[in-house]
């Protein structure tokens, strides 16, 4: 036997001898259901619907991005309008289309 191996298994020998005394093996208890009956809280259940502050928060932050898109769509064709007299202001003054 190498000193390796024999420095394993003591080492194994105080692993396994300090993980017994941490957990003393203990028999589990029953727990009467008229206990559990008032017991409160714990297990969640699971929704079936939409929580409403996340619905109406979904809905509102629906509204922006409308109003941000109507926005945005507005400013393009301002924009472009723009850009349309500007240039027919500028072919007008060169002599162009009146």
């Amino acid at each position: 036997m190498s000193r390796r191996s024999a420095s394993r298994r003591s080492n194994q020998r105080s692993i396994s001898h300090r993980s017994r005394s941490w957990a003393p093996e203990r028999e589990l208890a029953t727990i009467d259901v008229a206990v559990l009956d008032s017991v409160i809280g714990g297990r969640i259940t699971p929704r079936t619907t939409l929580d409403p502050v996340l619905s109406q928060g979904i809905q509102q932050l629906s509204q922006a991005i409308a109003s941000v898109g109507q926005n945005l769509a507005a400013a393009k064709q301002g924009s472009s309008q723009q850009t349309m007299q500007m240039m027919q202001q500028m072919m007008q003054s060169r002599g162009g289309h009146k």
